[in-house]
């Protein structure tokens, strides 16, 4: 069955690029976030790998930050059609979930700043921030998982160009979307 979606209802490239990217960053954040505990509060002087992999961990938060502020702003003044194909339900808890996520992750970014560089007592909201951030991102993959299940042509929308799937679209080539596209 092939989706309702052509290949022209794809999101460019340059945002494709920016969800993989903060995707690629949260992992580094989940990876690197043993660290902080091992370098705050310990008897013993934290090890130069456990350094390195705060400051990634940190550096990685504030890059987060600016990316998904930069994808706050590409929806609110350059805004993408929904599915319109999709019930008018789908498409509210679509909304509602994206909406979560970019809020929970800029004030996980903010937190973690905070917690960072001016007050350490912000670590705990930035710990219930995270537990908030992949509460959204498992329903959003299980929304990703529905459509791909319903071969709707929603996940293909944010698939890499080169990944090679297109859940529900037809295997006909497409033309090549120009870069400067956001």
């Amino acid at each position: 069955m092939t989706g309702p979606f052509q290949a022209d209802s794809r999101y460019p490239t340059f945002r494709v690029a920016l969800h993989w990217g903060v995707v690629a960053l949260i992992v580094t954040q989940w990876l690197t976030s043993g660290a902080i505990h091992r370098t705050h509060g310990t008897l013993l002087p934290p090890s130069a790998i456990d350094l390195l992999l705060h400051a990634a961990h940190n550096y990685s938060g504030m890059t987060i930050g600016l990316l998904v502020g930069i994808r706050v702003l590409l929806r609110l003044f350059k805004p993408i059609p929904s599915a319109q194909l999709q019930p008018a339900i789908l498409r509210r808890l679509s909304a509602a979930v994206h909406w979560g996520i970019y809020a929970s992750l800029l004030a996980q970014a903010s937190t973690g700043f905070v917690a960072a560089y001016l007050w350490g007592g912000a670590g705990r909201v930035h710990v219930f921030l995270w537990n908030v951030t992949l509460t959204l991102t498992a329903i959003h993959v299980a929304a990703a998982l529905f459509h791909a299940v319903r071969r709707d042509g929603v996940l293909s929308r944010m698939l890499p160009a080169f990944s090679g799937f297109r859940f529900g679209q037809s295997r006909a080539p497409t033309r090549a979307r120009p870069l400067t596209r956001i």
